[in-house]
Protein backbone atom coordinates (compact mmCIF):
# COMPACT_ATOMS: atom_id res chain seq x y z
CA UNK A 1 0.00 0.00 0.00
CA UNK A 2 0.87 3.36 -0.72
CA UNK A 3 0.20 7.13 0.50
CA UNK A 4 0.11 9.65 -1.55
CA UNK A 5 -0.13 13.37 -0.74
CA UNK A 6 -0.95 16.03 -3.42
CA UNK A 7 -0.70 19.82 -2.41
CA UNK A 8 -1.55 22.92 -4.41
CA UNK A 9 0.04 26.49 -3.47
CA UNK A 10 -2.70 28.90 -4.42
CA UNK A 11 -0.92 31.90 -3.77
CA UNK A 12 -1.06 32.75 -7.29
CA UNK A 13 -4.94 31.40 -8.08
CA UNK A 14 -7.81 33.02 -8.32
CA UNK A 15 -9.77 29.75 -6.85
CA UNK A 16 -11.87 30.32 -3.76
CA UNK A 17 -11.85 27.96 -0.92
CA UNK A 18 -15.70 28.34 -1.23
CA UNK A 19 -14.97 26.96 -5.12
CA UNK A 20 -13.34 24.14 -3.75
CA UNK A 21 -15.56 23.02 -1.09
CA UNK A 22 -18.27 23.38 -3.14
CA UNK A 23 -16.78 21.24 -5.97
CA UNK A 24 -16.03 18.34 -3.32
CA UNK A 25 -19.12 18.48 -1.73
CA UNK A 26 -21.32 18.34 -5.25
CA UNK A 27 -19.18 16.09 -7.04
CA UNK A 28 -15.45 15.57 -6.42
CA UNK A 29 -16.21 13.40 -3.25
CA UNK A 30 -18.75 10.91 -5.20
CA UNK A 31 -16.58 10.68 -8.10
CA UNK A 32 -13.30 9.67 -5.97
CA UNK A 33 -15.13 7.18 -3.77
CA UNK A 34 -15.61 5.26 -6.73
CA UNK A 35 -11.64 5.43 -7.49
CA UNK A 36 -10.78 1.59 -8.84
CA UNK A 37 -7.37 0.75 -5.95
CA UNK A 38 -8.13 3.81 -3.31
CA UNK A 39 -8.72 2.90 0.15
CA UNK A 40 -9.41 6.56 1.21
CA UNK A 41 -9.16 9.85 0.15
CA UNK A 42 -8.86 13.26 2.94
CA UNK A 43 -9.00 16.78 1.77
CA UNK A 44 -7.18 19.09 3.65
CA UNK A 45 -6.90 23.34 3.57
CA UNK A 46 -4.91 26.06 5.37
CA UNK A 47 -6.50 29.49 4.00
CA UNK A 48 -3.94 31.14 5.52
CA UNK A 49 -1.45 29.73 3.66
CA UNK A 50 -3.75 29.47 0.44
CA UNK A 51 -3.09 25.42 0.05
CA UNK A 52 -5.41 23.21 -0.66
CA UNK A 53 -4.32 19.28 -0.84
CA UNK A 54 -5.33 15.92 -0.63
CA UNK A 55 -4.36 12.43 1.36
CA UNK A 56 -4.99 9.05 -0.40
CA UNK A 57 -4.37 5.78 0.63
CA UNK A 58 -4.19 3.32 -2.22
CA UNK A 59 -3.76 -0.52 -3.04
CA UNK A 60 -1.13 -0.02 -5.03
CA UNK A 61 1.74 1.89 -7.63
CA UNK A 62 -0.64 1.10 -10.96
CA UNK A 63 -3.93 1.37 -8.99
CA UNK A 64 -3.29 5.11 -9.30
CA UNK A 65 -1.25 7.32 -12.34
CA UNK A 66 1.22 9.74 -11.33
CA UNK A 67 0.80 11.40 -14.89
CA UNK A 68 -3.41 12.10 -14.51
CA UNK A 69 -3.13 13.47 -11.14
CA UNK A 70 -5.32 15.71 -10.30
CA UNK A 71 -8.05 14.46 -12.62
CA UNK A 72 -11.35 12.89 -11.60
CA UNK A 73 -11.49 9.34 -12.32
CA UNK A 74 -13.37 10.47 -15.56
CA UNK A 75 -10.79 12.34 -16.25
CA UNK A 76 -11.84 16.00 -15.75
CA UNK A 77 -10.23 18.36 -13.72
CA UNK A 78 -11.37 20.69 -10.71
CA UNK A 79 -11.48 24.46 -10.46
CA UNK A 80 -7.92 24.77 -9.58
CA UNK A 81 -7.21 23.71 -13.51
CA UNK A 82 -3.81 23.23 -12.84
CA UNK A 83 -0.67 19.96 -11.87
CA UNK A 84 -0.34 20.33 -8.07
CA UNK A 85 2.59 22.13 -6.70
CA UNK A 86 3.67 18.69 -5.23
CA UNK A 87 3.34 15.49 -5.20
CA UNK A 88 4.72 12.52 -2.87
CA UNK A 89 4.31 9.01 -3.40
CA UNK A 90 5.29 6.79 0.25
CA UNK A 91 5.24 3.15 1.18
CA UNK A 92 2.44 2.61 4.32
CA UNK A 93 4.79 1.49 6.66
CA UNK A 94 1.74 0.90 9.58
CA UNK A 95 -1.58 2.10 10.02
CA UNK A 96 -4.17 2.17 13.04
CA UNK A 97 -6.82 3.61 14.37
CA UNK A 98 -7.72 5.42 17.44
CA UNK A 99 -10.03 4.49 20.48
CA UNK A 100 -13.44 4.60 18.42
CA UNK A 101 -11.95 1.69 16.10
CA UNK A 102 -12.85 0.86 12.17
CA UNK A 103 -16.06 2.17 13.12
CA UNK A 104 -14.54 5.50 13.94
CA UNK A 105 -13.35 5.37 10.67
CA UNK A 106 -16.20 4.73 8.65
CA UNK A 107 -17.77 7.39 10.74
CA UNK A 108 -15.09 10.02 9.24
CA UNK A 109 -16.89 9.58 5.92
CA UNK A 110 -18.61 12.54 4.18
CA UNK A 111 -17.21 15.25 7.32
CA UNK A 112 -15.35 18.16 7.35
CA UNK A 113 -16.16 21.45 5.90
CA UNK A 114 -16.79 20.36 2.61
CA UNK A 115 -19.49 18.28 3.55
CA UNK A 116 -21.08 20.50 6.37
CA UNK A 117 -24.29 21.07 5.59
CA UNK A 118 -26.17 22.02 2.42
CA UNK A 119 -23.28 23.89 0.65
CA UNK A 120 -24.34 26.88 -1.83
Amino acid sequence: MYVVIVAFDLKDSDVSFAELRTWVHDRAADDYSKLEGMRFKAWFSDERKRLWGAVYLVESMSSFDRDKIPLLPNGATGPVGTRPTSVKFLDLEAFVTGPAGAAGVEELARHGLSMAGDRP
